[in-house]
């Protein structure tokens, strides 16, 4: 350890967000948590810290947490690695990338990774909370001002519509119309609910990937992920059917195991990798190059951490992308829904109109 100065430099650089509630039970840490955990975490390390210690120390600033802190300290005290005394309190990637690291790779590394990634997620929520809203205040009001409209307005247009003696029988199917509209989307939304939960991870995967504007953001996050994990276990010697039989110990459901079964079946049946990287959207098509290089394991294992670098980059601009066009976007739904109201009102007084003349 540094000494005193370096401890009071970690207290004073760590900026800790107010986290409300105790997660002394096997709850999930939220991202702002988790955010300000590993951040924390990883400044302690990098000061002279040993894991221990650093937990130990992480109980006095973030004493919020004292209950996991604990518990974690208490699992790694009977044996029990850093990923595995955590991983009830974080996603499974999380644990899967701290496993990882902590067998084949550099922990602190990861850590700080992990530190900087979640800071970065927590800043574009926030930012995505912002801008949306002033947005939804509108639709909400829209919302009341529609409710008022079936309750108040369209009743009073009915009765009047009846007592000129004018017709709307153009107008009548549009009741039957947004309630198929309405059972149809329904039904859409219950299929795919239920698909979901009965398909693989890969599937899903593939499906979040392959969604319209967010795709391209699940595509660089995965690739992100995969790629950052590989490149740990080759900078260590590990070839792909060692990576393979390692990742085939994990969950079941994890997609490391599962996209672990894929490349094992697909090279003992003698196909080229190149396919499988062609075939999942989620795979960076770069990998090609990569393979293709003939070079040792451990460098391609350096490059490939040089290529995640790049791969996070991309992540970020995507998802800044991303945030520019979810303003835009609520702004028409509002415009619709605003010429949808005007049109609800005008149409059936410009029938009787009609009727009228």
């Amino acid at each position: 350890m540094n000494g005193n100065n370096s401890l009071n430099n970690v207290s004073m650089k760590t900026k800790l967000p107010r986290l409300l509630h105790k997660n002394i039970g096997g709850a999930k840490l939220k991202s702002k948590e988790q955010a300000a955990l590993f951040s924390l975490l990883a400044d302690l390390l990098k000061v002279g810290f040993s894991m221990r210690q650093a937990i130990n120390f992480t109980q006095t600033l973030l004493p919020q947490h004292d209950g996991m802190l604990l518990e974690i300290d208490r699992q790694m005290a009977s044996g029990a690695t850093f990923a595995v005394s955590i991983q009830r309190f974080v996603n499974r990637d999380i644990y899967y990338q701290l496993k990882i690291a902590e067998q084949h790779g550099n922990l602190q590394q990861t850590i700080t990774q992990l530190g900087k990634f979640l800071n970065l997620k927590v800043r574009q929520q926030t930012k995505l909370r912002g801008l949306l809203q002033y947005p939804v205040i509108l639709l909400c009001l829209l919302g009341m001002l529609l409710l008022a409209l079936k309750i108040f307005v369209f009743p009073e247009l009915a009765v009047w519509q009846d007592d000129q003696g004018v017709g709307t029988g153009r107008l009548k199917f549009l009741p039957w119309l947004w309630g198929a509209i309405a059972v149809i989307v329904i039904a859409l939304v219950l299929s795919t609910i239920y698909k979901w939960m009965k398909t693989t991870t890969m599937n899903r995967v593939n499906l979040l990937c392959q969604l319209p504007l967010l795709g391209r953001s699940y595509r660089q996050y995965y690739g992100y992920y995969l790629v950052t994990n590989f490149a740990l276990l080759l900078q260590n010697g590990m070839g792909v059917k060692s990576i393979c039989q390692m990742v085939r110990q994990f969950d079941e459901t994890s997609l490391l195991h599962q996209l672990g079964e894929v490349i094992n079946q697909t090279l003992n049946s003698g196909q080229s990798p190149n396919q499988l990287i062609e075939q999942y959207p989620y795979l960076p098509r770069e990998l090609v190059v990569f393979m293709n290089k003939g070079e040792s394991v451990t460098d391609l294992g350096y490059e490939l951490e040089i290529f995640a670098q790049m791969l996070f980059k991309r992540l970020m601009r995507s998802i800044e992308q991303l945030l520019t066009f979810v303003q835009p976007l609520l702004f028409g739904i509002i415009a619709i829904v605003i010429v949808g109201m005007y049109l609800s009102i005008m149409l059936p007084i410009y029938q009787s109109m009609k009727g009228i003349y």
